[in-house]
């Protein structure tokens, strides 16, 4: 199956966006895939569930799967969000659809060791922190999140890249997340071939984010993988 570049990513993404494909679109897609995973994965809705969102377009994955996960009985689930300050504006139309759901949202800048607690006793993690633009080691408060995730018993999963791992060459700088499941979007990634990446990434979920197959074939002819009939497959 074809790997791609965080070039090549950032290139169908851009593409997508162009051709008129919406990133909350795209997000929604992203956020509806969460529950067949964790329906593959067995997963019982009587867990508690902790997501754990970044500012960037992965932690609006986040709080798209949070939305559909309590939809379809995940009653028990609650997000952290790393900061409000320069979420994207695509992120924060999901996270205006849940103001309204009976759901609890700290922001871990303002609420350290209410957060923590949480993420300590959390039965599921579902990380949305930082994606394929990673410039450097995670800093701060990405950092300390990163570390009291890996500290935490619960089922790490997370969204497209384990948050901090280096989505080429698989590398970890600092910190990263060590994730039992990721779930990746439209295409797996370099990092995904690397022995490194493997080991950091557990089992490995691709899902359809609704790209079309003409802008696949614009990065590489015929690199769009053969989703199933659900839109999620393993790799």
């Amino acid at each position: 199956m074809y790997h791609a570049t965080s070039k090549k990513m950032e290139k169908l993404d851009f593409l997508a966006v162009e051709a008129g494909l919406q990133i909350r679109q795209m997000m929604e897609l992203a956020g509806y895939h969460m529950v067949a995973l964790f329906a593959k994965q067995e997963i019982s809705t009587d867990v508690s569930v902790v997501v754990v969102c970044g500012r960037g377009n992965k932690g609006g994955d986040g709080l798209s799967a949070s939305r559909h996960l309590f939809n379809n009985g995940y009653q028990n689930i609650s997000i952290i969000l790393e900061s409000t300050a320069y979420l994207k504006p695509d992120s924060i139309h999901h996270l205006k659809l849940l103001k309204g759901m009976d759901i609890p949202i700290l922001v871990y800048s303002e609420n350290r060791k209410e957060s923590e607690l949480k993420i300590a006793k959390a039965d599921v993690l579902v990380e949305s922190l930082i994606g394929y633009h990673l410039d450097g080691a995670p800093r701060e408060d990405f950092a300390d999140l990163i570390s009291h995730i890996n500290d935490a018993n619960g089922r790490v999963i997370s969204y497209d890249i384990p948050s901090g791992v280096d989505a080429d060459n698989g590398n970890c700088e600092g910190v990263c997340i060590d994730a039992g499941t990721t779930l990746t979007l439209a295409l797996p990634k370099k990092l995904f071939e690397t022995q490194e990446g493997k080991r950091r990434s557990g089992l490995v979920y691709l899902a359809d984010i609704g790209i079309p197959s003409f802008l696949y074939d614009k990065i590489d002819v015929g690199s769009r993988p053969a989703f199933n009939g659900d839109g999620i497959i393993s790799l």
